[in-house]
């Protein structure tokens, strides 16, 4: 724990520090209060700071020390309880860090305070979301094709998604499907396995024209707050809401969702709960020239908001930490095979932001596909086609999969592609596609792909046993330059091939590890290859003799 008198003699040395007053430690906490003042401050400025067992390190990610000034919280980066928000650089020396973080403090109050800077991104308001029967609730929203008006009001379509824990509660998940609207129903862009789930449950929601917030920055957290900011038509119609959900619905759960615009005009939405027959609103008489209309309006009433969490989940959001290339996410994608290698490439696709996805193989997902692949034990025995279907969709919510019939490339096409009326039906349909990726190693598909000379790309991708090399190969250069890696240039060990008990084809030994270090790194090639438009070389990644390293070899 720090020690009071270094920490007193190490603020002495901080000419900007003008007064210490008492400084004391309860519960192994340290508190105590300072004045600063220096060139450029009208007059001096009094904080509080708070430091905690873990300094100088941070704990969950946040600093351990904390200022504090309730007459600033109408300035940027203060929060409600006054403590202001500092981030510091790292430093173990107990006395380095303490003038570091002193220091923050006066660079704070010269860029917030003195020079009024605003930060150039967008900060949304500060909520504290609250627990409603021991429970959190939780919305998640996305983008919609339209604009709503201050003033309107509707329904909200939603559905529950899995409940977990949150801050060792229960946290109840759902996601919102779309907004009712003047007898108009307007979907978020979800992909279409979410958007055509019937909705079990539903909100109300109002469309605010200003931030539901106080000093624009932290949210209203009693009803009374927002008299004026919703209409009286508005008040009514919750009224008579409430009656008529009373007998069947009394004490359930309803969210009400406000929005309003941020930046670029987006919407975003913040959820208040209540509860059906403790609506915060009651019945008043109406008064003209103090007389009674014989009319009655609805009024909110003095009463804590409970406020649930609310996230974007806007595609440019959910994938705003990273992406592959546009030109990549936006084609259209059919992947054939998913073993080791397609399963891989699907998951890594989803998770990179493509939106279009195709799938076959005819193979059963078997127990021992588990240890190198991406699939679950928990699921059992099933088709391979049907649980990587399952697996994109519980990863991104805007990704469209569609199964090909499993027989399409092993029956159809090998029965078919001689026929010149039947072949020509065959290329139509796999011309639909952008991108092509054959994962099957199968060389009789591979020769048929090939002198179908397809309109989109054809990436072929197979790997040597023990996973000593990934080869990689493009249309229309595949089928020689794939079967002359495998036969004559590549040291393709078959001799020692896991050998299944019963009549089983051989297939390579290698671990989840070694393949998936090879496939990540060949589609990020890929992709660099198609960012910067470069020339489609086949190419082979190997590993050196310490299989540390990848190279990287074109032709």
């Amino acid at each position: 724990m720090i020690n009071i008198e270094l920490l007193k003699e190490t603020l002495k040395c901080l000419s900007f520090i003008k007064n210490i007053n008492e400084i004391n430690c309860e519960d192994s906490i340290i508190r105590g209060s300072i004045v600063i003042l220096f060139d450029g401050l009208e007059s001096s400025l009094n904080f509080r700071f708070e430091i905690y067992p873990p300094y100088p390190l941070k704990y969950h990610g946040s600093e351990s020390i904390k200022f504090y000034n309730e007459d600033l919280i109408s300035i940027n980066h203060v929060m409600q309880d006054g403590s202001i928000c500092i981030h510091n650089s790292h430093n173990t020396d107990l006395k380095q860090k303490i003038l570091m973080d002193f220091d923050s403090l006066k660079q704070w109050i010269q860029k917030y305070y003195i020079d009024k800077e605003n930060d150039l991104n967008y900060e949304h308001i500060v909520v504290e979301e609250g627990l409603v029967d021991e429970n959190y609730y939780s919305y998640i929203f996305t983008d919609i094709s339209h604009t709503f008006s201050e003033g309107d009001f509707g329904k909200v379509d939603i559905f529950p998604l899995n409940n977990a824990f949150y801050k060792d509660k229960v946290i109840q998940n759902f996601l919102v499907q779309k907004f009712v609207f003047n007898k108009s129903k307007i979907p978020c862009k979800w992909n279409s396995h979410y958007s055509n789930i019937q909705a079990s449950e539903f909100g109300l929601f109002y469309f605010l024209d200003k931030h539901p917030a106080k000093m624009n920055k932290f949210i209203l957290n009693n009803w009374v707050e927002f008299q004026g900011l919703v209409s009286n038509v508005f008040l009514n119609y919750l009224h008579q809401f409430e009656k008529k959900f009373l007998t069947n619905s009394k004490g359930n759960i309803l969210p009400l969702f406000f929005g309003y615009r941020t930046v670029n005009n987006e919407i975003h939405w913040q959820v208040a709960l209540i509860k059906i027959g403790a609506f915060p609103i009651k019945g008043e008489a109406e008064i003209l020239l103090g007389i009674k209309t014989g009319k009655w309006n609805t009024k909110l009433i003095s009463s804590d908001i409970q406020w649930a969490l609310v996230r974007d989940s806007s595609y440019k959001y959910f994938f705003g930490r990273g992406t592959i290339d546009k030109s990549i996410t936006e084609s259209k994608i059919l992947i054939i095979g998913l073993g080791a290698i397609g399963s891989m490439v699907a998951k890594t696709l989803t998770r990179g932001g493509c939106k279009y996805i195709d799938i076959v193989d005819y193979d059963i997902k078997e127990p021992e596909n588990v240890c190198r692949s991406e699939y679950l034990f928990q699921s059992g025995l099933c088709d391979k086609v049907r649980e990587i279907e399952s697996l994109l969709i519980a990863i991104s919510p805007f990704i469209e999969v569609t199964i090909i019939k499993k027989e399409y490339f092993e029956l159809i096409a090998k029965m078919l592609y001689k026929d010149m009326e039947s072949r020509s039906h065959l290329i139509a349909n796999l011309n639909e596609y952008d991108i092509v990726f054959d994962c099957t190693t199968d060389n009789d598909l591979m020769h048929i792909l090939e002198i179908f000379e397809l309109t989109g790309q054809i990436i072929n991708m197979s790997i040597t046993n023990h996973a000593q090399e990934l080869v990689c190969a493009f249309s229309p250069n595949i089928y020689n330059f794939v079967n002359t890696q495998f036969s004559e240039i590549l040291n393709n060990d078959l001799e020692d091939l896991y050998e299944p008990t019963g009549c089983w084809n051989p297939t390579f030994k290698a671990s989840y590890n070694d393949i998936n270090t090879l496939v990540q790194f060949a589609i990020k090639h890929i992709n660099n290859i198609y960012k910067n438009s470069k020339e489609k070389n086949n190419f082979v990644i190997g590993t050196n003799a310490d299989e540390l390293t990848l190279e990287i070899k074109e032709y």
